[in-house]
């Protein structure tokens, strides 16, 4: 199969996965109950509110977020607005979806990134020097802290350090601190998948060979490298997305950040469709857009997988 012809059938896939989560997504939001909703009745109805009062504050909200329409003409309207980028205002915050949910994206992305380069460069680092210099010093306090960090939660970690330090400074819990959240929660996944897939590498005929040859620890660190970033990399795309659907929530939460984490416990909390479909599209550009990356990029680096 030619990388031409794998890059518009991992399109179409795309496509199609894209259609799926939302028509799921849109499923999800009908079916589910509006807790939201119970709560305000139940409290007009505790303060005294007349079955008719009640019923009219119902009638007004669904009208507001759109339900108190037929289930077909919703759909309709839920996947041509998707399609056309037409995400509609936010019921509960005033504000077209758009702007919001891009604001929250690139208050996300600050640390998000950094964090998760971080992680991918100091883990591919380690994981192969511990397998070069496996049962050295560096190897055994680099599997321990390897462990250490399987075990801290990042939400453990993102609270320490909101009572740890005690700072003005906006940059340290906007970028450093969660990135540093970030890089903590990813960096032991990395060491460990690199270490485990080195060793098979540095065990290999070639690597004997080259090393008769005289080629430098750099130059076979490199080879090596090559051969085991098809596996690092799909790894690295999968923590990333479950970190931005997981983690991202609680460390935005606890640190203040109104980023794409809390924009989504918000939209969920407020039942605001609108906003809940801008917060489901950015995870699903995400995780449908970093598979194929992650899948062309393999392809790239091994000729071999593109006859798979």
């Amino acid at each position: 199969m030619s990388l031409r012809t794998r890059v518009l059938t991992r399109a179409g896939f795309a496509v199609l996965a894209v259609y799926l989560v939302i028509t799921l997504t849109f499923l999800v939001v009908v079916f589910t109950p509006d807790t939201n909703l119970r709560g305000m009745l139940g409290t007009a109805l505790w303060s005294g509110a007349t079955p008719a009062e009640m019923e009219q504050m119902r009638e007004t909200y669904m009208a507001v977020r759109g339900r108190n329409r037929p289930l077909y003409q919703r759909y309709l309207d839920w996947m041509v607005n998707v399609t056309l980028f037409r995400w509609g205002l936010s019921a509960s915050m005033g504000e077209p979806v758009t702007q919001v949910v891009a604001d929250a994206s690139l208050r996300t992305a600050k640390y998000l990134v950094p964090g998760a380069v971080t992680a991918w460069v100091v883990g591919v680092a380690a994981g192969i020097r511990s397998a070069r210099e496996r049962g050295s010093r560096f190897d055994r306090l680099g599997r321990l802290a390897t462990y250490v960090l399987f075990g801290l939660p990042g939400f453990w970690l993102a609270a320490i350090a909101v009572v740890a330090i005690e700072s003005d400074w906006a940059l340290l819990y906007d970028v450093l601190v969660p990135a540093g959240v970030v890089a903590a929660a990813l960096l032991a996944g990395q060491v460990s998948l690199t270490r485990s897939r080195s060793i098979d590498e540095f065990d290999a005929d070639y690597v004997r060979y080259l090393r008769a040859k005289g080629l430098s620890e750099y130059g076979i660190d490199r080879r090596v490298l090559r051969n085991v970033l098809v596996p690092v990399l799909s790894m690295t795309a999968a923590e990333l997305f479950s970190v931005l659907v997981l983690s991202a929530v609680v460390i935005e939460e606890l640190l203040g950040i109104r980023g794409i984490g809390w924009l989504t416990y918000r939209a969920t909390q407020e039942n605001d469709i609108p906003l809940i479909l801008g917060t489901t599209m950015v995870l699903v550009f995400v995780g449908v857009g970093g598979s194929i990356v992650t899948d062309l990029a393999s392809a790239w680096l091994d000729p071999r997988s593109r006859e798979s």
